[in-house]
C-alpha cells in the first residue's frame, strides 16, 4: 500500500511540477516619481522579457535582453524579430549580460553552462552588424568554471578605441587578481581589454554593472556590488585595486591589501552600508541638461531608485549638504533623500544618453525602457506651500514643528516634504505622492494613507498609531527606533523596509510586502502577517509574541537568535530560512512545509513538529521540551520530489497528502 502511494505521489508530482503557489496581493506601484520638475520620465518603450542593457547604432536602439536575444528598436517601435539569438544559460545573474556598440561592432558578453560540471562561462564575443542583423562573430576573451553568480556585464570604450569589459570574481574568490598572492593569475574580478593587447585596468572587482569615464577629466568609475554589506563606487585610475576578496567599503587598515603588481587600492568614493544591488553609472554630457554637467546618475536595482551626485571641484568625489553623508558612507540610520533623483522603477540595469541628448533608463523589473527629457519650462517652478489647503503641489514643503489636524491632504504631490517634528491627526493623505517624505521624530495619529506613495519616506523615532497605509507603497521607508500602535497595513508594499529596534503591537499586515525587510531587534506582538511575503526578510535578535504568520513564504528569511513565542506558522512555505539559537515556545506549525531550514543549537518548548515532513532540514544540538518532532528526515530524491508537490500546490487541498506522508514517516 505505502510503494503504491509512493508511486501515485511520483506522477502526480509531473502534474504539479511547474504550478505556482499562493502570491501576496500587496499594493502595486504607483509609478515613477522624478524630484527636479524641470524634467518628466516618459515610458519610451515596452514589451521587453528581462531588458538588460542597451546601446545606440544607426539612429536606432539595441536592447539585450537576459534570455540572449538582441532586439531592435527602430524610429519608437520595438521590432519582434531578434537581431540576435544566442542560447544562453538562466539563473540570476546568468544570460545576455552585456552590450557596446563601436562604429558597426557589436560587443556582446553572456553565458552558457557546462552541463558536464555544471559550471559557468562567461564568453566576450564581437559581432558585425550590416543593418540587418548582427554576424560574423569573433571570440575575444573567455572566462570558465564559474559558479553562475558575480559575472558583471558591462563593457565600455575609452578616447583611443579601445574597448575594456568587467568580469566580476565568477563566484570564486583564490585567483590573484582577488588579492590572493599564491591564487591563480586568471584574470576573473578585473577591468580588462577585450582586443590587441591584453591590459588589465584593474583588479579586485567583485562584482560591477556600471562604468562610465568622466567626460571632463577623462578618468574612469564603476559601481561595485557587495556582499551583504557595502555597494561601492569608485575612482578607477589605472592599476587600481579595488580591494576584494579583503576589504569591502572603507578600509581603516589599508595594510591588508597585499602588494600585486603596482596595483594601488584606495577606499571608494561613496558606499552604502546595506547594499542596494548598484548597477549602472552615467555622467551628463547632455546639452539638454547643463546645469547636471557637475552630476552622476548612479542605479540600483533592489529599491529601483535612480540616484544623483553632486561632485566636487576636483571632480574626484563628492559633496553633501547632510553631515551624516560626509563619511561617504549611507549606514543604515542615514537618511539617503539629498541624493535620491527618481523613483518606482522595477530595477535599473542601465543608464544612457541617447544622439538625440536624452536619458535613457532601463528596467529590467518593469521591462520597459524609460526616457528622461526637460519640460522646455524658462526657470524651475517654487513649490507653494503657504496656502497648502488650495494647492496640489506641495513637494519640498517645510511643515516642520507643525500641529496639523484635521486637515485634506490627498491627492496632492508633497514629495520630500518635511513633516519632521510635528503632530499629525486625523489628516487624509489618502493617494497622495509622499515619496521621500520625513516624518522624523513626529506623531502620527489616526491618520489615513490609503493608496499613498510612501516610498523611502522617514519615520525614525516616531509614534504611529491607529493609522491606515493599507494599499500604499512604503518601499524601502525607514522606521527604526519608532513605536507601532494599532496600525493597518494590510496590502501594503514594505520591500525593503526597516524596521530596527522598532515596537510593533497590536497592527495587520496581510497579503504585505516585506521582502527583504529589516525587523532587526525588533518587539513585535500580537502583529497579524497572514499571507505576506517575507523573502529575505530579517528578524534577527527580535522578541516575538503572538505573532500570526498563517500562510506566510518565509524563503531564506533570518530569526537567528529571536525569541518567538505563541505565535502562528500555519499553512507557512519555510524554506532555507535560518532559526540558529532561537527559543521557541508555544509555536503552532501546523500543515506548514518545511524545506532546507537550520534550527541549529534552537530550543523547542510545547512546539508540535510530528505532522511536519521537514525536506534536508537541519536540527544539529536541538533541545526538545514537551515537544515533537516528524522522524522523517530523508535527503533521498524522493523527498525532494514529495517536497515540491507540497510546495508548489497551490490551491488544491493536499491536507490528505500530508497526513498520508507523516503517517508513513512516523
Amino acid at each position: 500500500m505505502k510503494i503504491l502511494f509512493l508511486g501515485f505521489l511520483v506522477f502526480f508530482s509531473l502534474v504539479l511540477f511547474y504550478s505556482e503557489g499562493n502570491i501576496p496581493a500587496y499594493a502595486e506601484k504607483n509609478g515613477i516619481v522624478i524630484r527636479d520638475q524641470m524634467f518628466k520620465i516618459d515610458e519610451y518603450v515596452s514589451g521587453f522579457k528581462y531588458p538588460v542593457m542597451i546601446d545606440f547604432i544607426d539612429d536606432h536602439v539595441l536592447v539585450a535582453e537576459k534570455n540572449g536575444y538582441v532586439r531592435i528598436i527602430k524610429n519608437g517601435i520595438l521590432i519582434s524579430e531578434p537581431v540576435l539569438q544566442l542560447e544562453v544559460s538562466t539563473t540570476i545573474e546568468e544570460g545576455l549580460v552585456g552590450i557596446l556598440v563601436k562604429d558597426k561592432e557589436v560587443f556582446i558578453h553572456h553565458t552558457t553552462k557546462n552541463e558536464e560540471n555544471d559550471s559557468t562561462s562567461n564568453w566576450f564575443t564581437k559581432y558585425q552588424w550590416n543593418g540587418e542583423i548582427l554576424h560574423d562573430p569573433v571570440e575575444l576573451l573567455s572566462f570558465h568554471n564559474g559558479n553562475g553568480g558575480h559575472n558583471s556585464g558591462i563593457m565600455i570604450e575609452d578616447k583611443n578605441g579601445i574597448v575594456y569589459g568587467a568580469i566580476g570574481d565568477i563566484g570564486n574568490e583564490s585567483g590573484l587578481v582577488q588579492n590572493v598572492p599564491s591564487g591563480p593569475k586568471d584574470y576573473t574580478g578585473s577591468i580588462i581589454s577585450l582586443e590587441d593587447t591584453l591590459e588589465v585596468y584593474a583588479i579586485g572587482i567583485r562584482n560591477t554593472y556600471g562604468l562610465d569615464f568622466d567626460p571632463v577629466t577623462g578618468i574612469l568609475w564603476d559601481t561595485e556590488n557587495g556582499p551583504e554589506f557595502f555597494d561601492e563606487v569608485n575612482l578607477v585610475q589605472k592599476k587600481f585595486n579595488s580591494g576584494w576578496n579583503i576589504i569591502q567599503g572603507p578600509s581603516a587598515n589599508k595594510q591588508e591589501i597585499p602588494d600585486i603588481d603596482e596595483y594601488k587600492y584606495s577606499d571608494p568614493e561613496f558606499s552604502w552600508e546595506r547594499p542596494i544591488g548598484i548597477t549602472a553609472i552615467h555622467f551628463i554630457k547632455s546639452p539638454l541638461f547643463p546645469e547636471y554637467h557637475s552630476a552622476v546618475l548612479i542605479g540600483s536595482f533592489a529599491n529601483g531608485i535612480l540616484y544623483k551626485f553632486q561632485l566636487n571641484e576636483k571632480r574626484d568625489g563628492f559633496t553633501f549638504f547632510d553631515e551624516r553623508l560626509k563619511d561617504l558612507v549611507l549606514n543604515k540610520n542615514d537618511n539617503s533623500n539629498e541624493i535620491i533623483f527618481s523613483t518606482g522603477f522595477g530595477g535599473i540595469t542601465d543608464i544612457k544618453e541617447g544622439p538625440d541628448g536624452l536619458i535613457y533608463i532601463v528596467s529590467i523589473g518593469d521591462g520597459k525602457i524609460y526616457r528622461i527629457s526637460p519640460t522646455f519650462e524658462q526657470k524651475k517652478l517654487e513649490p507653494t506651500c503657504i496656502d497648502f489647503l488650495n494647492s496640489s503641489k506641495l513637494f519640498e514643503c517645510d511643515f516642520s514643528g507643525m500641529d496639523l489636524k484635521n486637515e485634506n491632504f490627498s491627492n496632492k504631490d508633497l514629495k520630500f516634504a518635511d513633516f519632521s517634528n510635528t503632530q499629525l491627526k486625523n489628516i487624509n493623505f489618502e493617494g497622495s505622492n509622499l515619496v521621500g517624505a520625513n516624518f522624523e521624530n513626529t506623531k502620527l495619529l489616526d491618520n489615513n494613507f490609503l493608496n499613498a506613495n510612501l516610498d523611502s519616506s522617514i519615520f525614525k523615532e516616531t509614534i504611529i498609531k491607529n493609522n491606515i497605509f493599507t494599499h500604499a507603497s512604503l518601499v524601502g521607508a525607514n522606521f527604526q527606533n519608532s513605536y507601532l500602535n494599532k496600525n493597518n497595513f494590510d496590502n501594503s508594499d514594505l520591500k525593503r523596509a526597516d524596521f530596527t529596534n522598532a515596537k510593533i503591537n497590536y497592527s495587520e499586515f496581510n497579503n504585505s510586502n516585506l521582502h527583504n525587510a529589516e525587523i532587526v531587534n525588533a518587539e513585535i506582538e500580537y502583529v497579524n502577517f497572514t499571507k505576506s511575503d517575507m523573502t529575505f526578510t530579517n528578524f534577527e535578535g527580535s522578541l516575538i509574541k503572538n505573532m500570526d504568520l498563517d500562510e506566510v513564504r518565509l524563503w531564506k528569511t533570518k530569526f537567528n537568535e529571536a525569541k518567538i513565542e505563541n505565535s502562528k506558522f500555519t499553512k507557512t512555505d519555510i524554506h532555507a530560512s535560518q532559526f540558529k539559537y532561537v527559543n521557541l515556545d508555544g509555536i503552532d506549525f501546523k500543515l506548514s512545509r518545511f524545506s532546507q531550514v537550520d534550527f541549529t543549537n534552537s530550543i523547542f518548548n510545547n512546539t508540535d513538529l510530528s505532522g511536519i515532513y521537514p525536506i534536508e532540514s537541519v536540527f544539529n544540538n536541538v533541545e526538545f521540551y514537551n515537544s515533537k518532532i516528524n522522524t522523517c528526515l530523508e535527503h533521498d530524491i524522493l523527498s525532494k520530489i514529495l517536497n515540491k508537490i507540497l510546495r508548489n500546490s497551490g490551491s488544491l487541498d493536499l491536507t490528505f497528502v500530508r497526513q498520508m506522508l507523516t503517517s508513513i514517516c512516523n
